[in-house]
């Protein structure tokens, strides 16, 4: 079976492509979806975009890093091109994680979100998901989801109902 190796997703966010690039590159918004870690960021080429690991992923044995990465291409509030290595895969190559955002008159923006593993294609069943999310199974499509929740409703998916 052949996996695929340049995977991409799509959502519709209730918010504008400002606040959608925050939530991506800020660890204000970083610490509440997806890995759940702060962000180190540096907005140029070459700069580093790390995403940090939680307390909880410290005392499970992971370093204090959870995703190490390097912006390739940036063009705030629509393009930005990452090399991405999670560090639990510590010899692979880097892949490439590439944003982008279209905001509408509406007011909707529309986040394509496209990782190319080619060069480590073992990550393409962790990165497509599907496994149980709260160990670590969820893939774009549980990061993706946590992105909108966190944004059109000011609270994480991990946060109980009100």
């Amino acid at each position: 079976m052949s996996e695929n190796l340049v995977q991409t997703y799509s959502v519709y966010i209730k918010a504008p492509a400002q606040k959608v690039w925050d939530a991506i590159t800020q660890s204000e918004y970083t610490s509440r979806w997806g890995y759940g870690g702060d962000v180190e960021f540096e907005p140029r080429p070459g700069g580093v975009f790390n995403n940090l690991t939680t307390e909880q992923m410290r005392q499970m044995g992971m370093g204090d890093v959870a995703v190490e990465g390097r912006v390739l291409e940036i063009d705030p509030p629509n393009r930005l091109v990452l090399s991405w290595k999670p560090g639990w895969y510590p010899d692979s190559e880097p892949t490439q994680v590439t944003w982008e955002l279209t905001e509408f008159p509406s007011g909707l923006t529309r986040v394509v979100l496209t990782h190319d593993v080619t060069a480590a294609p073992q990550l393409a069943p962790e990165v497509a998901g599907g496994g149980d999310p709260q160990q670590g199974g969820g893939g774009w499509l549980w990061s993706l989801s946590g992105l909108k929740t966190l944004l059109e409703t000011g609270a994480s998916m991990d946060e109980p109902a009100a």
